[in-house]
């Protein structure tokens, strides 16, 4: 059994073997321990899902020469080898392949290959692109959207939100606009669902107008507090916001999350929370001024902003989907007002049946790490959607989680960070020089050697 295991290990650490490969051999291994253990073949068969034949076969070769793996055979030799097969891998994946299209299709590769079979060698199936790329887990046709972390202050704002959640206030709300909701009605009617049919649904549409929603969520309740109206400006947004709050304890506390959009740190909002607040406002210039103000604890009313890109930590969010889905998905207005009114219906129906507590259990963990992970992917293939304003916020964020988060991420991603940047200077240095004005170019050249500086 020690000789066997010896082998195994020899197996993975040294072996570049295929999954199928692998566990042909994890298979034998199986009858091999289990004969050592003392089980008879017939049991070991019925375990593995074997012939018994083949149990004894491979009981008897590991004992005479040790070996787990499949011996050559006679026959032709393959057609698709490994080069032949990682040829096809990057000529499939590429992100350009041709003038205007961005993606192949299996049998338009195909039949590209067959008028250019120099590129693989020979001309190749779909079928059979298909397979290699299966074999390898491979599946470019596949998106799927993320959200990046652009805020170079991002973890520094999003512990708060975070806390927040984890100790939840008596009075906390999350805050956002949901804006353009169309009133949509299909040029024919529907067909309703049949026996073994779906619905059918017109698939064109006409438009009649369009509506926004501004909503409050307590996500200890769950409930909903939403009002509709023909846009979302400030003096619209200070006329809901005091709706809501006089709707609640006069001398209760209040705690409001809510995105960067200007209309949520104007100075007509600033002076509307300090009126609601009893406390006086003195105009401040700047946006960054009154967001520090309206964050400060001093006062009844304090707003908490989230990350700018960070609309992920607004659980208000969460709720826009569930709106979308029970409520305005596949539905049909003929006028804004009838949108309206299913907009409040639902919102009805939602505090009366299903509203719920909204429970927060990420704390964040990994997030620094998978931040640096990302840039670390994207200067290793250098993307051509880099732009200097996101280089800078980058290595900007780079700089800031090795200030303050250094442990959190294990040492070898820090490597990287530092070979990459090393590796990757002309690439980096392109994208500063393409600058089109002076101060991006200074503000970029200073965030790198900022990083620089702190990789040493």
């Amino acid at each position: 059994m020690t000789g066997f295991l010896g082998i195994n290990h020899q197996l993975i650490s040294s072996v570049k073997v295929d999954s199928h490969k692998f566990n042909r051999i994890q298979k034998r291994g199986q009858m091999v321990i289990l004969n050592h253990c003392g089980i008879e073949l017939r049991t070991i068969a019925w375990f593995v899902d074997s012939h018994i034949i083949t149990v004894r076969k491979w009981i008897s070769r590991a004992k005479a020469v040790s070996d787990l793996c499949d011996q050559k055979r006679s026959g032709r030799p393959p057609i698709h080898t490994e080069k032949t097969q990682l040829k096809t891998i990057a000529f499939y994946c590429q992100v350009s392949p041709l003038p205007g299209c961005n993606t192949w299709s299996l049998r338009w590769a195909e039949n590209y290959l067959k008028d250019h079979s120099e590129i693989i060698g020979y001309s190749i199936s779909h079928s059979t692109i298909q397979r290699i790329l299966k074999r390898h887990a491979i599946r470019p046709h596949l998106h799927k959207y993320f959200l990046a972390i652009t805020d170079p202050d991002f973890f520094p704002k999003m512990e708060p939100i975070v806390e927040l959640y984890l100790n939840q206030p008596e009075h906390l709300f999350n805050f956002d606009e949901c804006t353009g909701l169309q009133a949509k009605s299909p040029l024919a009617p529907q067909l309703p669902v049949a026996f073994n049919k779906p619905r059918y649904e017109e698939f064109e549409y006409s438009r009649n107008g369009t509506t926004d929603l501004m909503a409050f969520l307590n996500p200890k309740t769950g409930k909903v507090f939403g009002r509709c109206s023909p846009n979302h400006n400030t003096k619209t947004l200070v006329r809901v916001f005091k709706e809501h709050v006089n709707t609640l304890p006069s001398d209760a506390p209040l705690h409001y999350i809510m995105d960067n959009l200007n209309t949520h740190f104007n100075d007509k909002f600033c002076k509307a929370v300090a009126e609601l607040s009893n406390v006086s406002y003195d105009p401040l210039k700047t946006g960054f001024e009154r967001r520090q103000w309206l964050q400060r604890e001093n006062k009844r009313i304090v707003i908490h902003f989230t990350p700018f890109h960070g609309s992920w930590l607004n659980m208000i969010e969460i709720w826009f989907g569930i709106l979308n889905k029970k409520c305005l998905k596949h539905q049909s207005f003929q006028s804004v007002q009838l949108l309206q009114e299913t907009i409040e219906e639902f919102i009805e129906t939602w505090n009366k049946f299903f509203a719920h507590p909204f429970t927060w259990r990420y704390t964040g963990e990994g997030l620094h790490e998978k931040a640096i992970t990302r840039f670390n992917k994207l200067l290793f293939i250098e993307s051509k959607q880099m732009d200097i304003k996101f280089l800078t916020k980058q290595l900007l964020l780079m700089s800031n989680i090795a200030k303050t988060y250094y442990k959190k991420v294990h040492t070898k991603v820090w490597k990287q960070l530092h070979g990459l940047i090393v590796d990757k200077k002309d690439y980096i240095n392109s994208i500063i020089s393409a600058a089109t004005k002076e101060r991006q170019l200074i503000k970029a050249q200073k965030a790198l050697d900022q990083l620089n500086a702190l990789m040493i």
